[in-house]
């Protein structure tokens, strides 16, 4: 089955990938920036919009998160396409070599970037602790890539440097010395794990089955729960949870 998941998640990333290729170079770059700042912009906004949401709605609060991430970051990116298309020049010629390496280029990491945000609304989203029966917090798909971590990874680099705030003085690793920076302790996908209300206990079964692993939590052996363990949280390579980024 894990197998399967991953093959779907390829086929995704190949699809999306030829779709942005086939915009040429300068419409697969446009893209690709498009989807890089629309990602940060639902990132950084579903949480409070997701609080405000709840607020008004309480029955809604189940489906809040996925809601708000995934129609902010539509959103942006066909308002950021609009813009870029009434302002940008339609055609860009590159020598030929240049111009085929770089829709590649752009086009895979623009893919890259979508199917971690749709695997991070599945994170989010009030379904199974256990993804498609196979992924989970310590799940790196696909095929070990982790597209979703390395997604939070550099949300967190973000919040610690570009786009940094004062005012977190918490920062345990002292990476980003004052900055507000997202999920500090590298929890976010054990904390979205633990909140979907279906498949209480499946890790203790997993796990009592000879199957699974010390279910500890996080795989960094340091007994954190942090994925990545302490260096990874470090790095900015681990998954965070603080919410609210720049």
């Amino acid at each position: 089955m894990g197998l399967a998941i991953d093959a779907v998640i390829v086929v995704l990333l190949l699809g999306m990938t030829w779709a942005l290729m086939s915009e040429g170079l300068w419409g697969a770059c446009l893209m690709f920036f498009n989807i890089l700042f629309s990602s940060l912009i639902a990132f950084n906004f579903y949480e409070p919009l997701a609080s405000l949401v709840t607020s008004k709605m309480p029955g809604a609060s189940g489906f809040a998160d996925t809601a708000c991430l995934c129609l902010l970051f539509l959103i942006s990116v066909v308002l950021l396409r609009v813009a870029t298309e009434s302002m940008a020049p339609p055609m860009v010629r590159f020598p030929n070599l240049v111009f085929h390496l770089g829709r590649v280029l752009f086009g895979f990491a623009g893919a890259a970037i979508v199917v971690a945000m749709m695997l991070l609304a599945f994170h989010t989203a009030p379904i199974h602790r256990q993804m498609f029966s196979v992924i989970d917090h310590d799940t790196k798909p696909p095929f070990g890539r982790g597209l979703d971590r390395w997604f939070l990874g550099f949300f967190q680099y973000t919040t610690g440097y570009p786009f940094s705030r004062g005012g977190n003085t918490l920062d345990p690793y002292v990476e980003f010395k004052d900055a507000h920076v997202f999920d500090r302790q590298g929890r976010w996908l054990i904390d979205h794990e633990d909140a979907r209300p279906f498949g209480e206990g499946w890790r203790e079964a997993y796990v009592a089955s000879g199957v699974g692993g010390s279910g500890s939590g996080g795989s960094g052996g340091d007994g954190l729960g942090i994925p990545g363990g302490t260096a990874g949280a470090a790095s900015g390579l681990a998954p965070t949870n603080l919410g609210g980024g720049f």
